[in-house]
């Protein structure tokens, strides 16, 4: 510690736009400044929410790791020519810029920064847990790194209770070792009128009932449930368009199933976006068919912007979505069960403007961004008193210190 100050370094495998990724801006960005200096690091590259960050006057540093974006890829790390280079250049940044506490999230990077943060002799040592640990299913590289990055970690935070479960099932971790702090949002920014140019732009009309599905092309967010789904409700309502935001390695296979199912002109593939409160103010209501989930960002962002949500009953989603006072849920990958959801909002405005209305109180009530980043600092000065104490626990010579202060 400097003074007062708790100087914190972030690492995360991109700031590419995703969920997490934008919470970390989030969070990065709000900390108090007069109690908190933040660092963040990439391991592999930046992106579009490395420029917010440094905009805000957050230093952010790309390390050059090669060849992995996601967990799988760290399995394959061993065999990747300057692997060694690269893993001593985020030792040397940790040693350099000398953090009292290094932060982890996603898996590779609470991996790789808990052996960098323990080596370069970094105090406390954190990790989030933000998505169920499937992936790590009959994957025992993934378990015996998770279990030795374990060893080095002082606090895991899970960003719900459904992954916090999980954790604890899964790796075998004293209750106490694994915390809760949901995901929070800044309300205030998802109050904004339709605007009829982006409409223009996107090719729809405000008498087009439109669906909005917020997430990136990969496997578990089961977009192709809900192109299924969609081939139902274009029956009924056929000025239906869907809007799906985001990108990833699956893109390209939803668009060729969404022509090979018909659907070309009522589906529209908007990718990456930095605009979502104005493309969720022109959108009727929201849909995320994932069929496994930690604590949906969308779904939060859907419910501060008034719209209602349909969503599977998986994860963390029902600790968002109360089913019927919210949003719907449905069951996962039941195609018909999702179809049958979004009708009856369209079917029933009253009833999805009800909806709509419920969750953006419950958003504001239960998970303000304010509320979220008084918890981590909470987290954060609480690891750091503990270090403290027990540092001057086991060194004589620094009670004595202390108490001539």
């Amino acid at each position: 510690m400097r003074g007062d100050t708790i100087k914190i370094l972030y690492i995360i495998g991109t700031l590419d736009v995703g969920g997490t990724e934008g919470q970390l801006v989030e969070l990065a960005t709000r900390l108090d400044s007069s109690r908190f200096s933040v660092v963040v690091a990439c391991l592999s590259s930046g992106g579009a929410f490395a420029e917010q960050l440094r905009a805000a006057g957050v230093k952010v540093e790309v390390l050059g790791f090669r060849g992995f974006r996601t967990a799988r890829g760290l399995a394959r790390l061993g065999r990747l020519p300057g692997l060694f280079a690269a893993f001593w250049r985020l030792i040397r940044f940790v040693r350099g810029e000398a953090p009292d506490i290094v932060h982890g999230l996603l898996f590779a990077a609470y991996v790789l920064g808990a052996v960098a943060a323990r080596i370069a002799g970094t105090p406390v040592v954190i990790a989030s847990r933000r998505s169920l640990g499937l992936f790590k299913e009959s994957q025992p590289f993934y378990a015996a790194a998770e279990t030795a990055a374990n060893r080095m970690t002082d606090l895991i935070i899970a960003n719900s209770e459904a992954v916090r479960q999980d954790t604890l099932r899964r790796e075998k971790l004293p209750e106490d070792r694994v915390i809760v702090i949901h995901n929070g949002l800044d309300v205030d920014r998802f109050q904004l009128s339709p605007d009829d140019t982006l409409r223009r732009t996107l090719g729809v009309s405000a008498d087009h009932p439109t669906v909005g599905v917020l997430a990136n092309f990969i496997h578990y967010k089961g977009h192709a449930y809900f192109l299924h789904a969609w081939k139902d409700v274009v029956w009924e309502f056929p000025r239906a368009v869907a809007m799906l935001v985001g990108d990833g390695p699956l893109r390209a296979q939803c668009e060729a199933e969404a022509a090979a199912l018909g659907l070309s002109g009522s589906v529209r593939f908007l990718g990456a976006r930095l605009d979502m409160p104005r493309l969720l103010a022109i959108m009727d209501q929201i849909v995320h068919p994932s069929v496994e989930e930690g604590f949906s960002n969308a779904i939060l962002e859907a419910m501060a912007a008034g719209k209602p949500v349909v969503a599977t009953d998986v994860g963390g989603n029902p600790e968002a979505v109360i089913d019927r006072e919210t949003g719907l849920l449905v069951p996962p990958r039941d195609s018909r069960a999702l179809a049958e959801a979004m009708l009856q909002l369209l079917r029933h405005p009253e009833e999805a403007a009800r909806l709509g209305q419920a969750g953006r109180r419950r958003v504001a009530e239960r998970f303000p961004l304010s509320a979220m980043v008084r918890q981590y600092q909470a987290a954060y000065e609480r690891l750091m008193e503990e270090k403290i104490r027990r540092r001057v626990a086991d060194k004589p010579e620094e009670r004595g210190a202390a108490r001539a202060q």
